[in-house]
């Protein structure tokens, strides 16, 4: 995989920052020459083959590296998995993520799965027991608390979070701990957090498929021939594939049904911050018992997905409210268990298999009824109507079943010649908001009596369910267009168009960068140019309402940061500058892929800031790292001495603080 050098130097400082030299120096040859042998990487880096083995062992553990072995040869090729090092600077984000959304417990699971790279069941389970015997006996002294600035040595990535404080933060003394940690592993399978590991993973998208192809290369003897056998191939290579990738979620579907999404079963939910005991069925932990020689590892990808949900959160709280932004944040966990990844993985050309149309999966209102917490107040950020009819129902309740076309640059697809954008038809609009307004609920606060249904022995009214509708119609009615009334069935269907959505979420975070470094003037033009396209250099200023000079300086200065780009169309053939006309243009994925890289940079100049940091301040470290100071480092060390370690430790915090705040620049121009 092709990646630019200040990315494949990011990677390697977080191998090294987290797992040590050797491996960070076999995948730094791996990333820089590609495909190698055991032999050629022992001859790359002038280490021995056994030596070469460890740090191969390492990255293979760490799901860092593919391997895959000639069938003819018997030799094996080890090749490097820049998007898995480049995860590893999540960590802290997702460990926050799923204590926030699935407990402690889970916490604990997934952090012991991130440190190992992958790990049995059996095993977690049993270390799960341990860390919580532990911590029963009382083990919570020097050995818990001086471990809370374990980043110091290198794991500030991880916020120096440990097994012994979150098992100490909620857990229930009273709870079985064996039970607490099926129960929390169940839940996390059956959502995608972890998932089994098979030995399709280790093999590189291009490797499985080129496996395929030849697997299904013997129906074909003389060759493929004409379109027809072409096209029989790659459906059948296509099926394969999507054959892989189902087998590689058994368990996952089986817990689904036994824990998660069993409709018959009453609804579960899991409280923030609450231990997770409770949730788990007998069923799904007898499904997991009989699996517990299964290897999981961390799903990067799901996590992805649920970063992506927390960005939208805050999107949606910033321009439209609280309360709104927790229904929309509801409305994306529920829709999120239909998405298994945030983009088609196009290498191996196997479509996403929970989507339901060619529209996108979608959800109910129903359905995220049921999963809204009771803790939420919807009444709070919808208006109140005071006269019958201010709102035309039919517009407000218009049904729109196709997506978006995105509009001016951030048209992607144009249309071929005879088709046509399909737009709903202005008949087409959802009857529930007359039948609110029949049953009196329209603009109404709690003030009325409403109908009542009964859902796990707690009373419902239907006044919440509508007060909810309207908040969901709120976020349709956006101009960003965070979500779309695309059906009508139990209250209303909904959907999340993320491909336009994340174009506007793109066009913020790029426009915030481009007024910090060139100004508001700088903004307005590069505005202009979005959406015109292409313009001469003497008609921009006019249209700006700048003067020329002016437009000139900024222009240059946007071009020489890689935000604007010119063409030079020449009148005659002599070239002459006076008889040139200058075009000035904006290519957006070119600035993406330009940011991108600006950004890596940034995160690798924080690592070498943060390293030699260390290396000046290699004695005090050293002192503040003994098992006798640790906890203590107040009482133990010199006030001069604790003042010095106390500055680095602020100092540290910044610097991973700012490399935070890049991957979000990150995640928001690729990954999402």
């Amino acid at each position: 995989m092709l990646v630019t050098k200040n990315a494949a130097e990011l990677c390697v400082l977080l191998i090294s920052e987290l797992y040590g030299q050797l491996p960070s120096r076999m995948f730094a040859d791996l990333i820089a020459r590609g495909r190698s042998t055991v032999a050629q990487l022992s001859q790359h880096t002038s280490l021995n083959q056994r030596q070469v083995r460890h740090g191969i062992a390492v990255l293979i553990q760490l799901n860092l590296i593919f391997h895959h072995t000639d069938q003819d040869s018997g030799i094996t090729y080890y090749d490097a998995n820049p998007d898995a090092a480049y995860n590893l600077v999540r960590t802290g984000k997702i460990l926050d993520m799923v204590r926030e959304k699935y407990g402690p417990d889970a916490q604990v699971l997934v952090h012991e799965v991130l440190i190992q790279g992958h790990a049995k069941i059996s095993d977690l389970v049993t270390t799960f027991k341990e860390g919580h015997c532990a911590q029963q006996a009382g083990v919570n002294g020097t050995s818990q608390n001086g471990h809370g600035h374990n980043h110091v040595n290198g794991n500030g990535i991880t916020n120096g979070t440990t097994d012994l404080e979150l098992v100490n933060g909620d857990a229930n003394e009273d709870a079985d701990p064996e039970e607490q940690a099926f129960d929390s592993l169940a839940h996390l399978i059956a959502a995608g957090i972890l998932e089994p590991v098979t030995p399709t993973l280790y093999q590189s998208p291009q490797d499985l498929r080129s496996a395929v192809e030849q697997e299904y290369m013997a129906n074909y003897p003389t060759g493929i021939r004409g379109s027809k056998q072409t096209s029989e191939f790659e459906k059948s290579v296509r099926d394969r594939l999507r054959e892989i990738q189902f087998d590689n979620k058994r368990l996952k579907r089986k817990l689904e049904f036994e824990f998660m999404f069993d409709l018959s079963a009453k609804r579960r939910k899991l409280t923030n911050g609450a231990s997770s005991n409770g949730l788990g069925s007998e069923k799904a932990r007898s499904a997991l018992s009989e699996e517990l020689d299964t290897v999981v590892r961390v799903n990067y990808d799901k996590c992805t997905v649920e970063l992506r949900n927390l960005k939208l959160e805050r999107y949606a709280e910033d321009l439209i409210g609280d309360t709104t932004a927790k229904v929309y944040a509801t409305l994306l966990n529920v829709l999120s268990k239909k998405v298994s990844r945030c983009q088609t993985d196009k290498s191996i050309e196997v479509e996403d298999e929970n989507n339901e149309s060619s529209t996108g999966p979608h959800v109910t209102t129903q359905e995220v009824f049921e999963q809204l917490s009771s803790s939420i107040d919807v009444s709070n950020g919808i208006g109140v109507l005071h006269e019958e009819g201010a709102v035309d129902i039919r517009f407000a309740e218009k049904i729109r079943r196709y997506p978006p076309q995105l509009k001016g640059s951030m048209l992607k697809d144009t249309l071929e010649e005879g088709e046509e954008i399909v737009e709903s038809d202005d008949e087409d609009y959802d009857h529930s908001g007359e039948a609110a307004a029949n049953l009196g609920l329209t603009g109404l606060n709690g003030s009325r009596e409403a109908k009542m249904q009964v859902d796990d022995g707690a009373p419902v009214g239907a006044q919440r369910l509508h007060q909810m509708r309207q908040h969901l119609l709120i976020l349709a009615e956006s101009t960003q267009g965070f979500v779309r009334h695309c059906g009508a069935r139990d209250f209303g269907e909904w959907t999340v168009d993320f491909e336009p959505l994340l174009q506007h979420l793109k066009y913020l975070e790029l426009d915030t960068l481009i007024e910090n470094g060139f100004g508001r003037q700088g903004l307005r033009l590069t505005r202009i140019l979005r959406e015109k396209g292409k313009i001469d250099d003497k008609t921009l200023p006019g249209m700006a309402l700048m003067k020329k000079p002016d437009v000139h300086v900024k222009m240059a200065e946007m071009e020489m940061a890689g935000f604007l780009d010119v063409q030079e169309v020449p009148r005659d053939n002599n070239r002459a500058a006076n008889r040139t006309i200058f075009f000035w243009f904006f290519d957006l994925e070119r600035t993406l892929q330009r940011t991108l890289d600006n950004a890596y940079k940034s995160m690798v100049r924080c690592f070498q800031r943060l390293d030699v940091e260390r290396r000046n301040r290699k004695n005090l470290l050293s002192v503040a790292e003994r098992k006798d100071v640790q906890g203590m480092e107040e009482q133990k060390l010199r006030g001069d001495i604790y003042n010095e370690y106390v500055q680095f430790l602020d100092l540290e915090k910044k610097l991973l603080g700012q490399v935070a705040r890049l991957d979000d620049i990150v995640a928001v121009f690729r990954d999402f």
